[in-house]
């Protein structure tokens, strides 16, 4: 994203990255603004006057989320036994254009929690609190696996066993010892 909208601004990567309305992002991932809203505040947290195009800015957007893994092949070998739903930190628009058009993995699940139709967000206690809910089960009998270190640490903190995802690998040999994989 932020070597897209250097390019078409000629704005530097390192201006971008300093730039960015994390408390605004926030507010957008828990359903909290519009994506105009969005947009025209990620376009005046850059240096003024700038040529960012709102086109631009959405095809940069769209490029956060990458590839899918064979994290999937997990997924499915865990859904023969478990319930497998999804909990993420996103946002109306990645779920409509993205996710659910180009991912198995949001198909796969038994559910999904997404933080902008619940606002709040991961490592928040609440939203882990929002999942128990959905799910129907007590913490304690959750997994919760995520590669970012302070999610699983939130999600430790609300009573779920949790797990750091570094690679598929890692992953199953993570599971192996739980008895789960």
């Amino acid at each position: 994203m932020v070597q897209y909208i250097s390019d078409v601004t000629e704005i530097s990567p390192k201006i971008i990255r300093d730039c960015f309305p994390e408390d605004i992002h926030e507010e957008y991932e828990r359903g909290q603004i519009s994506d105009q809203e969005w947009f025209v505040s990620y376009k005046k947290a850059l240096p003024q006057p700038n040529c960012l195009k709102e086109t631009d800015f959405w095809e940069a957007w769209t490029r956060l989320l990458g590839q899918e893994t064979n994290v999937v092949d997990i997924m499915i070998r865990l859904k023969d036994t478990y319930s497998v739903w999804l909990l993420s930190n996103t946002n109306q628009r990645h779920v409509r254009n993205e996710i659910e058009k180009k991912y198995a993995f949001s198909q796969l699940a038994d559910g999904t929690i997404y933080s902008f139709e619940e606002g709040a967000r991961k490592p928040e206690k609440e939203i882990f609190n929002i999942a128990t809910e959905k799910i129907g089960a007590d913490s304690q009998a959750c997994l919760f696996i995520d590669d970012k270190e302070e999610n699983v640490t939130g999600s430790i903190s609300a009573g779920f066993l949790g797990l750091n995802y570094i690679n598929t690998q890692q992953l199953e040999r993570d599971l192996g010892p739980l008895g789960v994989y």
